[in-house]
């Protein structure tokens, strides 16, 4: 049985100036909730206004949090992004990259989601483990990481 209390949630009606949505997956939404114990990062279709898929992963589970410009090949990025690193079934290497798109064009979303890598840290702070979050640029999903099987891609 889960007894998760859902005590924070990032979701796309929340904030009017914010929608985080997957980095990799431009048009896809995503809802972040935080727990007592967990995060869930859940898949937003606008179409049928309901959530499509969901993933419940424990803070301990969480390694490390990463902020910074999303990966681009070509020009200079327009976005921050934050990174968040996991492990699924004892491996490492597995993550989710958010990005904050923001209302107002003349901001990056970076303030917003040192704020979300806060509470996140903080939270499993009080369950007695640390996550250290990291500013740098992010490197491109294609540098090694692996994918789940059960969930959307990551990359």
């Amino acid at each position: 049985m889960c007894r998760d209390v859902i005590f924070m949630a990032w979701l796309k009606q929340q904030f009017s100036e914010l929608t985080l949505i997957d980095a990799t997956h431009r048009d896809v939404d995503v809802l972040l909730l935080l727990s007592n114990s967990a995060y869930y990062v859940a898949y937003y279709d606008d179409e049928v206004d309901k959530v499509n898929q969901y993933q419940r992963l424990s803070l301990e589970d969480l390694e490390k949090i990463e902020i910074g410009p999303e990966p681009t090949l070509f020009g200079k990025p327009k976005f921050s992004c934050m990174r968040l690193h996991y492990r699924y079934k004892a491996a490492s290497g597995y993550f989710h990259t958010l990005r904050a798109v923001m209302r107002n064009p003349e901001e990056d979303g970076k303030d917003t989601l040192q704020c979300i890598a806060e509470m996140l840290q903080i939270t499993k702070q009080a369950m007695g483990l640390d996550v250290p979050i990291i500013e740098k640029k992010l490197e491109s999903c294609q540098e090694g990481y692996q994918r789940r099987e059960d969930t959307k891609s990551n990359c």
